[in-house]
């Protein structure tokens, strides 16, 4: 999974040929906590206290970490940490502990079957929190919305890319009218890596693989490329750091300006809603309904 973590500590440093583009996942969970605090100049909320509900598997746990780590630099407080057993078939007691623990708001990481009965036991219960952010997985699963219609609307996830992402609509239109099917975050990255290799081969005036290696170590990409177009990801600018730290721990060649999207389900669709400069849309209230 390239968002792990660890692929890029300590333990990895010497190796020379690994760049990472795509955010690591300590970053997705703290964007997910930068987006409820900068959320009150929307909706006149203050987020406060947090709840986390998740799959007891390894994608649960991360999500547990990275929240816990980060929790206090945002003035979180962790209410309850509620976690369950994957393709559960009944989730009454997890969401009760979550109504009791009374949040402003859910942070979740589920695969589809769990994501969708999550939300089915959330409107069954009648209980709507103020925010619910997914760590993606299930909840941006092509069948989540199918699954639930009208009762997905309010919640919200990260999103690698959306479709109405504003520096993306252009080449999200070409792409289709050659594929068929909009862009997701897995083929925009990847669009993004093609123009990062064009750009470090064109630099190093070479194929050796390692003076394009030395090319990559020093590109920065701030808004565009160079005869090319525009950064479609949610962030504006590209470059591998030699060596940085995050959450304590050191790391290396990662992209540190990349970021994920918030998008959020309105009227059945996805719209992005966070990073409010590449937004096409407000944050609404969660209705399940």
């Amino acid at each position: 999974m390239s968002t792990l973590d660890r692929l890029t500590d300590e333990d990895h440093k010497d190796y020379d040929y690994f760049f990472r583009l795509c955010p690591l996942n300590s970053v997705y969970v703290e964007d997910m906590l930068k987006y409820l605090q900068d959320s009150k100049e929307q909706t006149g909320n203050e987020i406060k206290k947090v709840a986390i509900f998740t799959d007891k598997a390894a994608i649960g746990q991360e999500l547990i970490r990275c929240v816990n780590l980060f929790a206090s630099d945002y003035g979180l407080d962790v209410v309850a940490e509620v976690d369950y057993s994957s393709n559960a078939t009944d989730l009454s007691s997890q969401v009760l502990a979550l109504k009791q623990a009374d949040p402003d708001a859910i942070l979740c990481d589920s695969y589809i079957g769990d994501a969708t009965l999550f939300v089915q036991t959330l409107k069954e219960q009648n209980y709507k929190p103020k925010m619910i952010v997914a760590k993606a997985n299930g909840f941006t699963d092509p069948s989540f919305i199918p699954n639930l219609g009208a009762s997905a609307n309010g919640v919200a996830s990260v999103v690698e890319f959306n479709p109405d992402l504003t520096n993306g609509v252009e080449i999200n239109e070409d792409f289709k009218k050659v594929y068929n099917v909009n862009m997701n975050g897995h083929s925009a990255e990847s669009y993004t890596v093609v123009w990062l290799f064009k750009t470090a081969i064109e630099k190093a005036g070479s194929t050796d693989g390692a003076a394009i290696r030395d090319a990559l170590a020093g590109l920065s990409i701030d808004g565009a490329f160079e005869g090319g177009r525009k950064i479609v990801l949610p962030y504006s600018k590209i470059e591998f750091t030699p060596e940085y730290e995050i959450g304590g721990v050191k790391h290396y060649r990662d992209n540190t300006y990349a970021s994920v999207a918030i998008a959020q389900v309105q009227d059945q669709e996805w719209k992005t809603v966070w990073p409010f400069e590449f937004a096409s849309s407000k944050i609404q209230e969660v209705t399940l309904g």
